[in-house]
């Protein structure tokens, strides 16, 4: 990503110094239309030494193109010169994790991806900041940089220039802000943006991200001869025996904070229930704070319907018993596959007949699972959402289920005795593979004019 990133400010300074040549050039030109309507006007026109001075003053200087220094970088970071980056101001960004862009020590520390994600929310989060706010006294810690950062408001301005993803640590270490927050908040007012594509079919990912990019803005995909199989991916959902017990481990901590939060702060849960009763949160009306931005449902927006959570799931405890009936029934479902052996496909109207006959759940609640988790965990003012991801897989699956069952087939449930990868380890699972990888990018092609899909490969 950094070497495209190098790449395009190489590009945007040739533009730059091109543009500058291009301003002299005109200079001279007008300079000597000047001195031949002078001479002119003196008479001198036939005289020799005149004219060589004429067609000398009008020799255009030699171009000269600058490139990357040999062993060094491209022209990065902020551009001081009048017109910017490109000539014209433009500002380039590089966008990754949290992993890839934090520059707190603390958590810069955490080995994998899903614990940097857990020490960052645990400090960022509205709830946290608020309660420091309030008693600075506590034992809770935030983030300096991300506290900077929402202090400067408005100041939070990137200049012009090509940022990579060490130029944006360097620009955020210099003046304390959080480089991740700052370049979430700049996209919008970026010209061009570099991340990895699954930022872009990815709905749990997209919504949070790219949704607020304008129409008018040119999609690239470079090096896209596999972007099959990510649209694949990203609306795949597999659940085996252990990610059962997690989930349902899961939903007895849940359980159990619902209950001391109804012993002491019952009006949260009344607060949400009346949201989730006026379809605010469905709306969209109730969006999150970006710093509390829970990952989004795999389904796309726009095959959910825009109405009202049902109100056999309002309530956060009848969510919990409801989920409680999802996660038993996967299970069942595990053991027929361990004693029946064999790998087997069901389309996702058969599966879900046979569990909402087997369970007596309904279907449409089932829609709105993913939706109504997040709500919760929000209400519940969860920082640790990895501790949840089990959970969110089964919501996910229920949710993806329910909403593409009818119709052609655009999935297949896959029940499959031995998912593992190693040789001898016996690992039941449930799969529900998309089938049509059109699902993830349509929405891309529908939302943006320009879209270019390029691959190298042959």
């Amino acid at each position: 990503m950094n070497h495209v990133v190098e790449e395009l400010g190489t590009v945007l300074s040739y533009r730059a110094e091109q543009l500058q040549l291009q301003a002299q050039q005109g200079s001279i030109d007008m300079e000597d239309m000047v001195a031949n309507s002078s001479q002119q006007s003196n008479g001198g026109g036939d005289d020799a030494g005149g004219d060589d001075t004429s067609q000398q003053s009008r020799r255009k200087r030699p171009r000269i193109i600058k490139g990357k220094q040999k062993g060094g970088r491209a022209n990065m970071g902020p551009i001081t010169t009048t017109k910017g980056a490109g000539g014209s101001g433009e500002l380039a960004l590089c966008l990754s994790s949290r992993r890839n862009m934090c520059i707190h020590e603390r958590v810069m520390e955490e080995s994998d991806r899903e614990a940097v994600d857990t020490a960052c929310r645990s400090m960022t989060a509205s709830w946290v900041v608020e309660a420091v706010q309030q008693n600075p006294n506590s034992n809770l810690e935030t983030c300096s940089f991300f506290d900077s950062f929402q202090e400067a408001g408005e100041a939070t301005i990137i200049p012009s220039g090509v940022y990579d993803l060490e130029e944006l640590k360097k620009w955020g270490q210099a003046r304390g802000w959080c480089p991740y927050y700052l370049t979430r908040q700049a996209i919008n007012h970026a010209n061009v943006l570099v991340f990895n594509y699954q930022y872009m079919l990815d709905p749990k990912v997209a919504k949070m991200v790219s949704k607020e990019l304008e129409a008018e803005s040119i999609v690239v995909f470079d090096e896209a001869h596999n972007i099959d199989s990510v649209c694949i991916e990203a609306l795949s959902v597999k659940i085996n025996e252990r990610g059962l017990e997690q989930a349902r481990r899961s939903l007895g901590r849940l359980s159990s904070e619902i209950s001391k939060i109804k012993a002491s702060d019952n009006q949260r849960l009344n607060q949400e229930y009346q949201n989730l009763v006026n379809g605010l949160i469905d709306q969209g009306l109730l969006a999150a704070p970006a710093n509390d931005n829970t990952a989004g449902s795999r389904a796309l927006s726009s095959d959910i319907l825009n109405e009202s959570v049902p109100g056999d799931i309002r309530r956060a405890e009848n969510f919990i018993q409801f989920m409680k009936k999802v996660v038993e029934h996967l299970k069942n479902r595990l053991t027929t596959i361990t004693s029946d052996g064999g790998v087997r496909s069901e389309t996702p109207l058969a599966f879900l007949h046979r569990m909402t006959n087997r369970t007596t759940l309904d279907i449409k609640p089932l829609r709105f699972a993913y939706s109504r988790l997040n709500s919760l965990l929000r209400s519940l003012q969860v920082s640790n959402m990895d501790d949840f991801n089990s959970l969110g897989d089964v919501a996910d699956f229920s949710t993806l289920l329910a909403t593409y069952s009818e119709g052609v087939a655009k999935f297949a449930v896959i029940m499959e005795p031995n998912g593992s990868s190693i040789p001898g380890i016996s690992d039941p699972c449930i799969q529900l593979s998309c089938l049509d990888s059109s699902l993830a990018i349509a929405p891309v092609f529908k939302r943006f004019s320009s879209v270019i899909i390029t691959s190298g490969s042959k």
